[in-house]
């Protein structure tokens, strides 16, 4: 009997929400758009202003950064209004 690996767990989930994984091109960061520009946020925003004396500082700090980030930080792209809000307003339509 073989373990299920975290990849297994995850395909598993997205299949229960009936949720399509689509894969980005190997070396191709233009088809990930998203995931880029959020990179280059928590990079400059987050990881250059700062240091951490441990990486359980560096673990809480980055935290509390995602909280803002997700919770109070108003995105454009999102009609601005905070990824939270907009994940309240999908689950409400969805439900």
């Amino acid at each position: 009997m073989s373990e299920l690996s975290g990849e297994d767990h995850f395909e598993m989930m997205c299949d229960q929400l009936g949720i399509k994984h689509i894969y980005t091109r190997p070396y191709r960061p233009q088809t990930n758009g998203k995931v880029e520009a959020f990179w280059k946020i928590i990079k400059n925003e987050f990881f250059y202003p700062n240091s951490f004396d441990s990486v359980k500082d560096l673990i809480y700090n980055l935290g509390n950064f995602l909280f803002e980030y997700n919770h109070l930080r108003r995105h454009g792209g999102l009609a601005y209004i905070t990824p939270y809000e907009k994940l309240e307003k999908v689950t409400e339509l969805l439900s």
